[in-house]
């Protein structure tokens, strides 16, 4: 028996241990049980050198020493030993205790600063460092496994035939949603948070910052650069998708989105999960029946939401229309991993070539031929592949040849081969060559009730125990042509793979009628759903981290929605677009009331059908990008109007929730223009990306959807104070009247926004008119005096829209355009033209011989004028006061004296006595620092 050598532990490390656990002794001993001590170790020291002064000397007894040599103790020797013993070294007196606690406290708290600091840098750096690729990830993302070269499956842990079912069976395996955005008037908000109230954590690994309760975060996988750039491919597609859509013809065909979403992650890496969402993406499209692209027909094959009837309509499992849905699954998966095995046994052959041996002859036998040679090869040591147990014909392994192109879906070249040497079958087995024509003959791949059982008593009595034959393809083959012993639904030796076994169940189920026919006899694909939930997720993966495998077995078994939430909760990106895909084609349940189970990505319906929460899944998925690229978010939301053709109550709700969630973008986003549509100065409109969008949210009343939502973010708009984005929004919703009154009190605001007047610095140049044909947005328009303009002159070329503003706000309009124009005239020191327009204007009184009661009467009148001329009435007046002073000042430094001077001057007079007087009279209706102005300038004689 083999006898492990002891460690080596070396002396050194031994002797340091002990010294660190003579340390800790003190510190670990529990004093409760220990009697108090009484005497400090400075009394003790001192007693014992008492106690060593009072000794007279050594005194020893022969006798005792004499007994303990008899013992073999060399008393002598021991007590040179303990007396070499260095105690001073070996106990180490503590430092003083430092009693100054606040001194203390402040060093504590120094410490645990400069800690949080140093740990939140080291932190930031390392986040910084993995976001540019200069250092990995912190935490190994689950189902990053190694790179698969080739161009052939990824299903199972590595490569194809790599994946046993060989483990345990075993099971598979919440953040608040509330939201930011304005209250939903369902109750709720569609969307949840944005991007932007995300907190540091969940930004830095770019989750979502929405998630279900029915959803672990912890599996979630962060999001790499790789799939970052197939999020961004994805959105393209799906705007082709929209577009597609809206110029599409009924029965035209649809947008082949399967492979569309196919190849956009095909082309993002090589990765073992890469290359297993890709296949995943080939097997959909052969479920739906996406025809191959071509110049011909591109947008050929499946139409949409072609299987809403059959998938969402009829939950009842014993319905013919679910029956019918589930055969389709059964023949798409099948047809898929039967494609996949050609795809493997070429890959084969390409890379064993010597061994192949093929020649020169590239027809099906020889391929599959040369394959079997490989496999051969590869298993020689198995006892199960002795090539002396093998059936041969004409040197091949004829059960083999008919088992690979039976695998392979090639049912016709099986028959071929078997009636091509049909007598050396008749001597191996007599009956087999009826069996394999009936199988290829029948559509399904069903025997008649006689032959079927003949074979299953054939198998029963001979086949199934091997007594003639030790060859391990005949009985596969005899299993899967007959139905045979569904009971054991497994072939390990040749059918080692899962992606074998998935086939295997998919050719031996059937739906059938389970009260007609043998209860050995029933197999159906639903009894494969439940093994396969059964298994779980661990069963199908390899070392833990491959579940995209187990994804791919949920999709081909047909449990669309379990997919969807499992891949969800890995790959949240792949798991929206899947979601989207199969939506698209109808083949995902949606939740009945999606805000009523707000929290759950996976529900129940009432007949206890799996349903997923498609518009909240949707509207999370928008708050990575709907903030910088709303245009997106509007393509991804109009999706969930896919679902509005199911019959009322579920119908109208997905569609109500999708015109809510875009009335959120709007409100949220404020990309009004994007969203909403634009009007250039000219007067064109331009359609925003809502209204381009509107065959495809199947609206009822377009322009009162329009006008709605277009008036709520007009209200919010003015509210903030956007001006410019207020008068968008009204002038879209064709409220004409308001666009005037919105102009007028934003252009009274600008002129009173400096009411001091000496130091102002307008916006030079702001008013300079556009061109008649200009295509410049209303929007992009900052200048309030500029936008007035704008506005009022397209409005003055169009009689309809003129005859929708009160002509008050008009003329209130055109009035305050001229005292902004005053103002820039003052700004700019030309007192004549600010003074010219003022007296023009007539806001005010400046007659220099207006007597007293007309200035009387002008007063009276200030309640007449409308509310944005009035508050500026004080401006207006220091400008005229200000304006005659200048004019005042540089009559008095002219050299020359004559009696237009005197006259001018008394006009000035006039005109700043008249202002004075009406100000007077209105003293209570004007701030005070207005009077204090009008008195510090007043006019000299």
């Amino acid at each position: 028996m083999a006898t492990t050598d002891p460690p080596h532990i070396s002396t050194a490390s031994l002797f340091s241990s002990l010294l660190e656990q003579s340390r800790k002794l003190r510190q670990e001993t529990e004093t409760a049980d220990l009697p108090p001590i009484e005497l400090g170790l400075g009394e003790i020291e001192r007693r014992a050198r008492e106690l060593k002064k009072s000794t007279p000397g050594r005194q020893t007894d022969a006798r005792a020493r004499y007994l303990l040599r008899a013992a073999g103790i060399d008393a002598d020797q021991n007590l040179r030993d303990l007396e070499a013993i260095d105690f001073q070294a070996a106990y180490e007196p503590s430092m003083p205790v430092d009693t100054d606690i606040n001194a203390y406290l402040r060093s504590r708290k120094d410490q645990n600063i400069a800690s949080s600091i140093e740990e939140e840098w080291e932190a930031q750096k390392q986040r910084i460092f993995e976001h540019f690729g200069l250092a990995p990830k912190s935490s190994p993302a689950p189902g990053n496994g190694d790179a698969f070269s080739g161009g052939m499956s990824a299903f199972g842990a590595s490569s194809f035939g790599r994946s046993r079912l060989g483990g345990s069976v075993g099971p598979g395996g919440s953040l608040g949603t509330n939201s930011v955005w304005a209250k939903s008037n369902m109750g709720g908000s569609v969307l949840g948070k944005s991007v932007a109230t995300r907190p540091a954590e969940a930004s830095a690994t770019r989750y979502q910052g929405n998630l279900f309760t029915d959803v672990d975060s912890s599996m979630q996988v962060e999001l790499s650069r790789q799939v970052q750039q197939r999020q961004q491919r994805f959105s393209q597609a799906v705007k082709q998708l929209n577009d597609t859509r809206l110029v599409a013809d009924p029965g035209s065909g649809s947008f082949p989105l399967m492979k569309a979403f196919g190849e956009i992650t095909g082309a993002s890496g090589k990765d073992m999960l890469t290359l297993q969402l890709q296949d995943s993406w080939k097997l959909l499209a052969s479920v739906v029946g996406e025809t191959e692209s071509g110049e011909s027909n591109p947008f050929g094959g499946a139409q949409e939401r072609q299987f809403v009837r059959d998938y969402i309509l009829n939950t009842a499992g014993d319905s013919q229309e679910a029956a019918r849905i589930r055969k389709r699954i059964e023949k798409g998966s099948r047809r898929f991993l039967e494609k996949q095995f050609n795809e493997v046994i070429d890959k084969t052959i390409a890379e064993n070539p010597q061994i192949a041996r093929v020649g020169g002859v590239p027809s099906v036998l020889n391929k599959f031929r040369g394959f079997i040679n490989v496999k051969m090869a590869q298993n020689r040591e198995k006892p199960d592949w002795d090539p002396k147990g093998f059936e041969c014909i004409n040197e091949i392994p004829c059960w083999a040849m008919v088992f690979y192109l039976i695998r392979a879906g090639l049912l016709k070249e099986a028959d071929s081969y078997v009636r091509h040497n049909q007598p050396q079958f008749q001597k191996l087995d007599r009956g087999f060559a009826t069996y394999l024509h009936a199988y290829t003959a029948h559509e399904d791949r069903r025997l008649s009730r006689q032959l079927h059982d003949r074979i299953q008593g054939e198998y029963n009595n001979r086949i199934r125990h091997m007594e003639d034959c030790k060859d391990p393809f005949k009985p596969a083959v005899y299993k899967i042509i007959g139905r045979c012993e569904l009971a054991k639904r497994s072939l390990p030796n040749v059918m080692p793979t899962a992606e074998d076994w998935m086939w295997l169940q998919l050719v031996l189920s059937r739906e059938i009628d389970r009260t007609s026919e043998p209860a050995h006899e029933v197999f159906t694909l639903e009894d494969l759903q439940k093994s396969v939930t059964q298994f779980g997720a661990k069963h199908f993966m390899a070392k833990g981290s491959n579940f995209g495998l187990y994804f791919q077995m949920l999709l081909m078994c047909g449990l669309f929605e379990d997919a969807v939430r499992y891949l969800y909760s890995f790959h949240f990106v792949d798991g929206v677009h899947f979601a989207i895909a199969l939506t698209c084609y109808g083949l995902l349940r949606p939740t009945d009331n999606p805000l009523k189970a707000d929290q759950e990505l996976l529900t129940l319906g009432a007949n206890g059908e799996k349903q997923i929460n498609f518009p909240r899944l949707i509207g999370y998925y928008t708050n990575d990008f709907r903030t910088p690229n709303a245009e997106e978010a509007v393509d991804y939301l109009s999706l969930i109007c896919l679902n509005g053709d199911l019959p009322a109550p579920s119908g109208p709700a997905q569609l109500k929730i999708c015109h809510e969630a875009l009335r959120e973008l709007v409100l949220e986003t404020r990309e009004f223009t994007k969203l909403l549509g634009d009007v250039h100065a000219d007067g064109s409109r331009q359609k925003g990306a809502i209204e381009k969008r509107m065959k495809l949210i199947k609206l009822s009343d377009q322009c009162e959807f329009l006008r709605t939502i277009t008036e709520q973010a007009a209200v919010q708009a003015d509210d903030d104070g956007r001006a410019a984005d207020a008068v968008l929004l009204y002038h879209l919703a064709e409220d004409y009247d308001t666009v005037v009154q919105i102009l007028n009190k934003n252009l009274s605001g600008h002129i009173a926004l400096d009411d001091g007047i000496i130091g102002y610095q307008g916006l030079e140049g702001s008013s300079a008119h556009l061109p008649p044909d200009s295509s410049i947005s209303l929007a992009s328009v900052d200048d309030p005096a500029q936008l007035a303009r704008n506005m009022l002159g397209m409005y003055q070329n169009n009689p309809n829209i003129l005859r929708k503003i009160s002509l008050r706000n008009r003329e209130a309009c055109g009035v305050l355009l001229r005292i902004s124009d005053a103002k820039k005239y003052f700004e700019e020191g030309n007192w004549e033209e600010c003074l010219a327009i003022i007296d023009h204007v007539d806001v005010i009184p400046l007659d220099p011989r207006a007597d007293i009661g007309n200035i009387r009467r002008r007063a009276q009148n200030f309640g007449t004028l409308h509310e944005t001329v009035a508050r500026n009435v004080g401006i207006v007046l220091m400008m005229a006061v200000e304006s005659c002073n200048r004019l005042g000042m540089e009559l008095r430094d002219s050299a020359y004296a004559d009696a237009n001077k005197v006259q001018k001057l008394g006009e000035l007079k006039g005109r700043t006595k008249s202002a004075m007087i009406y100000a007077g009279m209105i003293q209570y209706k004007l701030p005070a620092h207005v009077y204090a102005f009008l008195h510090s300038r007043e006019v000299a004689e």
